[in-house]
């Protein structure tokens, strides 16, 4: 998304990221990520259930799938750290026009699970026109 982030502002589009963890820890992660978009911390997962977004069982979060993710991430430098609130929360996405109307819902089957930034950027095309 951060390599896109200049065509989403092109487009008028707002990007909102939420993460799972407290305030604090939010903050430290937009930091360490250089995230370029604004990040809200939903600790007590309020936007999560507002949007009904599921939770990963504990067997697909141990799946070989998701192992070999792992490892495809360690091998390109990133590092494992301290899980930040519900690790089995799965992610959203969602693009909302200005009449608070969902124009794009992603509901992820799985924590690797989003859709390409492309797509996202099509859809807001698309409405723009």
């Amino acid at each position: 998304m951060r390599r896109n982030k200049e065509a989403f502002d092109k487009l008028g589009a707002r990007v909102v990221l939420v993460g799972l963890g407290s305030v604090e820890e939010t903050a430290a992660f937009k930091e360490r990520f250089k995230v370029p978009f604004t990040m809200i911390a939903d600790p007590e997962k309020r936007l999560f259930g507002a949007f009904r977004l599921k939770q990963a069982s504990a067997g697909s979060l141990l799946s070989a799938k998701m192992v070999f993710k792992g490892l495809q991430a360690v091998a390109k430098g990133h590092t494992i750290g301290k899980p930040q609130g519900d690790v089995r929360q799965l992610p959203g996405v969602f693009i909302i026009d200005i009449a608070n109307r969902i124009r794009f819902s992603h509901y992820a089957s799985s924590p690797q699970d989003h859709p390409q930034p492309d797509a996202l950027l099509d859809v807001l095309r698309r409405d723009a026109a």
